[in-house]
């Protein structure tokens, strides 16, 4: 992403850099994310996206990626936007229940589209709710199994960690028992990215793939505003969302 375009349109550049379902992700998190001095755990930051509107919300946030890439661009559009301390860490979350007491607990904990990359989700779950404070909320989004295949996407990828998918998705009653198996109480349950966005998606990655990605970002970027009618016309035609996202509070 350009600096410039960050510069001149602030952080939400971010929801429009690259794949266009991260707007309608953070379009769900906006509605549960708790504003203030809350501590946060965005548990795969990529972008830093999020972790930079929970930090420009009031939050305290720690931001974790194993991408050391990913983290040096991170912070440096953290400090171009003004999004002041946030901790931005190289963690590879793998191996997050070694890290986690050190890393302290915390009132929510961001997980967007994180854990079909691990083998071990389950185990995942359990380390990130064992970090909340009593009362905290755990925001996870994950690839919904009854979505249709987007662009180049297996059905049945392979189970090696590559920093790819190893499984295609998760109903919402395997979800929810992962949630409620790590000792979470499920409060809201939801879809994300419909008709309108999978078409951006797909049409995004056929063009990256015959003119690179930033002509295909260029030529997507105006179609985007039709994601508006994302809602009606996945309703109208009964179309599947491709994720399904869960809000889950520890109790008190």
């Amino acid at each position: 992403m350009s600096d410039t375009l960050l510069r001149v349109f602030g952080w939400r550049a971010l929801l429009i850099h690259g794949d266009p379902c991260v707007l309608d992700r953070w379009l769900w998190l906006r509605r549960q994310l708790r504003r203030g001095p809350v501590r946060t755990f965005d548990a795969g930051s990529g972008n830093g996206a999020f972790s930079i509107y929970a930090a420009l919300a009031g939050n305290r946030v720690v931001a974790a990626s194993f991408s050391e890439r990913e983290q040096s661009d991170a912070r440096r559009r953290a400090q171009l936007v003004g999004a002041a301390g946030i901790d931005f860490r190289l963690l590879d979350l793998r191996e997050l229940s070694s890290h986690a007491d050190s890393l302290g607990s915390f009132d929510q904990i961001i997980c967007l589209e994180t854990i079909e990359h691990l083998s071990d989700d389950e185990g995942l779950v359990r380390t990130l709710a064992g970090m909340l404070a009593p009362g905290g909320s755990l925001l996870l989004s994950t690839p919904y199994d009854a979505h249709r295949p987007l662009y180049t996407e297996e059905r049945h990828p392979s189970p090696v960690e590559d920093g790819s998918h190893v499984r295609y998705g998760y109903s919402r009653e395997r979800l929810r028992a992962i949630a409620e198996g790590a000792g979470l109480r499920v409060v809201g349950e939801g879809f994300i990215s419909g008709v309108v966005s999978q078409a951006l998606t797909n049409l995004m990655r056929r063009l990256s793939g015959r003119l690179g990605v930033a002509p295909a970002w260029a030529l997507v970027l105006p179609l985007r505003p039709l994601a508006l009618l994302d809602a009606p016309l996945s309703a109208l035609l009964r179309y599947p969302r491709l994720s399904i996202a869960l809000h889950a509070v520890k109790p008190a």
